[in-house]
């Protein structure tokens, strides 16, 4: 996965957003960040709320290959850190996800994380 990729990837992994993400189209597809910031977050803090675990889980798992993908491309490794890291204090039920989350996205929103209150 690239940043190019990310999109088309993201939509692989998660069908259940391609709707809503291309809403966001005109001819091109949606940038990256417009795709998590106004697509995926949204869409799995609805998960939070609701407590859906197995959704919560996949989109876990999606941002894993992305956190790890971000090693070797940079601008995946900023758009997790900044479209999840910054998300991350506005989330009522950020302890779910956290405990979702893996040790690569974990490292990536390691700044924002150290800095949650208890």
């Amino acid at each position: 996965m690239t940043y190019e990729t990310f999109v088309k990837e993201m939509l692989n992994w998660l069908p259940i957003l391609h709707d809503e993400c291309m809403a966001y189209m005109d001819e091109d597809d949606p940038l990256p960040y417009v795709a998590v910031g106004c697509v995926l977050n949204p869409w799995l803090e609805a998960c939070l709320e609701a407590h859906d675990v197995a959704n919560i889980a996949k989109a876990c798992e999606f941002l894993e290959v992305v956190s790890a993908e971000g090693k070797s491309d940079g601008r995946l490794d900023d758009l997790i850190g900044i479209e999840i890291g910054e998300w991350l204090p506005e989330i009522r039920e950020r302890k779910l996800l956290l405990s979702h989350l893996g040790p690569e996205t974990q490292r990536v929103c390691s700044y924002h994380i150290s800095r949650l209150p208890e």
